[in-house]
């Protein structure tokens, strides 16, 4: 048997599944009639059977990490379940959950609880998400590299058990056990080169363009308390929080990826690259929060937590003709700049101390005033050492396995390195809103954070000079704005807040360029109407919400180069343009029929003076002007066959068509894609008790940005039947 005949016995499966319950509910009008003459019953118990099917062509791997659905293959199981009974004369037990095979998705919750006492209540939940193998695609030549796994997923889960007493005269105690997990494979942005791009001098061949892939083992154990209770005027909330954290990460990459070696490898030919890292962290946190109603018109809330964390860490990056080589293997085709490391062992720790007290008044009936401070105390020291491997040229004998004008790593180097780091954070806030004008809203809110931070860091290797500054940020954000209601069927609203970041640096010692200084400013302003005309009867009922915002963003940056010293002048490194154009529609023709519809419209432009900069020898800027403009479509629509049948249907469109190939000098900017994805849904009644649900769907993506690789088309089936008792 053929797969697609398989696939196609899936489908088939699935609607035959669905269309014998329609069958089954039509066919016997006794029944129905019956049903409709009975007293109608409360049913607090159900469950929902589920079948599903997806057929795909294309990248399967990048509709499952859409869609969050496995390709090709029947999925299904139980999509909702509730079970509640009564346990001696007043506790109540229930039961929650779902199960569904292929799509790693569970959950169950157990609770068993007594009124005037309290409860216990256990549970586990697990899903799992899809990752798309894929990395980079060179337009110059159609460069494309296939990744190792294509189809890549990460499970999720928690186990947990949860305790609380809830007793009059008590207080209200929580006590909590998780024990969390993430397993499996996803991809990485930290890309492998290759030099087979077809480019030419003066160009440089070489781009990062080859996928690379992580391996994840997560587990984390998590206790926590939690005691509240009213005192006079005042809630009291304390709390605590202990988490045990084991992390084994590694990041798996290739070097000079498709060239394949002759009969004698050559240096910088393919090689595997395994970055390892394993983490042991613990955490304690306690908080306490307090809540006094002063009057009615006035409360004030303040809250305090403390939080220190340590890492112990170890590590190693190895190179080698394959993936989790031992270190100390040959590798024929090591380049010059192969750095490696061995036997990383450090620690870090983590001192947080947060407070915040906030204020609400009401000094008159139409006027309210909130204002919050925060502070926030971080401390961060790390240190770390490892076994530095440098290739050194090899030497004769020359072998196979020791090849002339390639590299060995030579003896290991001892590296230390620090680092110290010390943040104080304030942070403020003040709102206002005042309703003293007839048919309108004023609000006016203020925010204000500084940060002065102190860091020292230093490596002992190829870094003479450590590094010594002095931090400051100021960020501000002030918004107006207004409502008015002319109508009860029309209203305006208005806002504008004018944003203010800026990031200065005191570098006392340092080396290599440094940014010391930048300012981001951003203006928003948008408008928005909501109008519901009123229509003759015979065309129901139309809400219509139309909006339009503008986003400039300037970005103003100044260098000092080390260890000169010499500063740069300021200068305007970037400006950014943003229009959004929106429309949102609400049609209810009939009482049976009703229409909805978003459309939005985005134009995106982004300018840097770097678009004017040519570096010799290439004829090209390596970063340009470029445009990131696209809109979307949401829709659907919903009708009213019968008391017992219900059918809709929903549509999505988005397209983006600002690709800029960049590719001979820098990476290409802005989005090329198109998708579109229709379903449609019918529910049937078939008893008092039993309903029915079919589900169609189609998706359709094209990617441009990818070279086609990572387009799709898909067909799924879905059909469901819940049982209520």
């Amino acid at each position: 048997m053929t797969n697609a005949s398989r696939r196609f016995l899936v489908l088939v499966f699935a609607g035959t599944f669905a269309a014998a319950g329609v069958r089954g509910g039509t066919s016997d009008q006794k029944t129905v009639a019956t049903a409709a003459e009975e007293e109608p019953e409360e049913y607090k118990n159900w469950i929902e059977l589920a079948i599903g099917g997806v057929i795909t062509s294309g990248d399967r791997a990048q509709f499952e990490q859409e869609h969050r659905l496995p390709g090709d293959q029947v999925y299904g199981g139980i999509q909702d379940l509730h079970v509640e009974g009564t346990v001696g004369k007043d506790a109540l037990f229930s039961i929650d959950g779902h199960a569904l095979w292929d799509i790693n998705d569970y959950d169950i919750t157990v609770q068993l609880a007594k009124p005037n006492l309290g409860y216990i209540k256990a549970g586990y939940t697990e899903f799992r998400s899809w990752y798309d193998g894929n990395a980079g695609f060179f337009p110059h030549n159609d460069v494309f590299f296939e990744p190792p796994y294509p189809e890549m997923h990460v499970d999720r889960g928690n186990a947990w058990i949860e305790l609380g007493l809830r007793a009059p005269n008590w207080p209200e105690i929580t006590i909590r056990y998780d024990h969390e997990f993430r397993f499996g494979q996803k991809d990485s942005t930290v890309w492998g080169d290759t030099n087979l791009t077809g480019l030419q001098p003066p160009f440089n061949s070489t781009r990062k363009i080859v996928p690379s892939f992580r391996n994840i083992d997560e587990k984390r154990d998590i206790f926590s308390f939690e005691a509240s209770k009213t005192i006079g005027n005042t809630d009291v909330l304390l709390g605590m929080r202990y988490e045990h954290n084991t992390n084994d990460y590694s990041l798996n990459m290739e070097r000079g990826a498709g060239q394949l070696p002759p009969v004698v490898p050559s240096p910088g030919q393919q090689r595997k690259v395994t970055q390892k890292q394993d983490d042991d962290v613990d955490l304690f946190s306690g908080h306490g929060i307090t809540e006094t109603r002063i009057t009615d018109n006035l409360w004030f809330t303040a809250g305090y937590s403390y939080t220190t964390i340590t890492n112990d860490l170890s590590g190693s990056r190895i190179f080698g003709t394959h993936w989790d080589e031992a270190f100390g293997e040959p590798v024929p085709t090591l380049g010059s700049r192969d750095h490696a490391f061995i036997d990383l062992a450090g620690t870090a720790r983590i001192r947080e101390n947060v407070f915040n007290a906030n204020l609400f008044w009401m000094p008159l009936e139409n006027l309210a005033i909130l204002s919050g401070f925060r502070y926030t105390h971080e401390n961060n020291d790390s240190d770390s050492t490892f076994l530095e491997e440098e290739p050194m040229p090899n030497t004769p004998p020359f072998t196979k396995l020791n090849p002339a004008g390639g590299f060995h790593f030579g003896p290991p180097i001892p590296v230390e390195g620090a680092r110290n780091t010390d943040y104080n954070r304030f942070a403020q806030r003040l709102e206002m809103r005042y309703t003293g004008v007839k048919d309108w809203l004023f609000y006016f809110e203020g925010e204000w954070e500084e940060e002065f931070g102190q860091v020292d860091e230093f490596q002992s290797f190829d870094e003479e000079i450590p590094l010594d500054k002095d931090t400051q940020a100021l960020g501000q954000k002030y918004t107006v704005g207004a409502t008015w209601y002319p109508t009860m069927r029309l209203n305006f609203a208005g806002q504008y807040f004018h944003r203010i970041a800026s990031y200065n640096e005191d570098v006392f010692t340092a080396i290599f360029p440094r940014l010391v200084n930048q300012d981001w400013n951003v203006d928003d302003f948008n408008i928005r109407m909501t109008f519901r005309p009123k229509l003759p009867a015979c065309m129901g009922t139309l809400a219509l919400v139309t909006r339009y915002d503008f986003v400039h963003t300037s970005i103003d940056s100044q260098w000092e180069v080390f260890p000169q010293e010499d500063l740069l002048a300021e200068l305007q490194s970037g400006e950014i343009k943003k229009h959004v154009i929106s429309e949102s529609l609400n049609w209810n023709p009939l009482p049976r029929f009703f229409l909805q519809a978003n459309f939005s419209y985005v134009l995106n432009q982004t300018d840097t003076p770097a678009n004017n900069i040519d570096l010799d020898p290439l004829t090209s800027p390596t970063v340009v002007n470029f445009r990131n403009d696209y809109w979307t479509v949401t829709s659907g629509i919903g009708y009213i066959i019968d008391d017992k049948t219900d059918f809709y249907a929903d549509y999505y469109f988005y397209c983006a068509n600002d690709y800029f190939k960049n590719a001979a000098v820098a990476m290409p900017y802005g989005m090329g894609a198109t998708e579109q994805t229709v379903s449609a849904t019918v529910t049937r009644k078939l008893s008092k008790n039993t309903r029915l649900l079919l589900k169609y769907g189609y998706s359709n993506y094209r990617d441009v940005t990818s070279g086609g690789h990572n387009n799709y088309q898909a067909h799924s089936l879905f059909s469901s039947l819940q049982i209520r008792f």
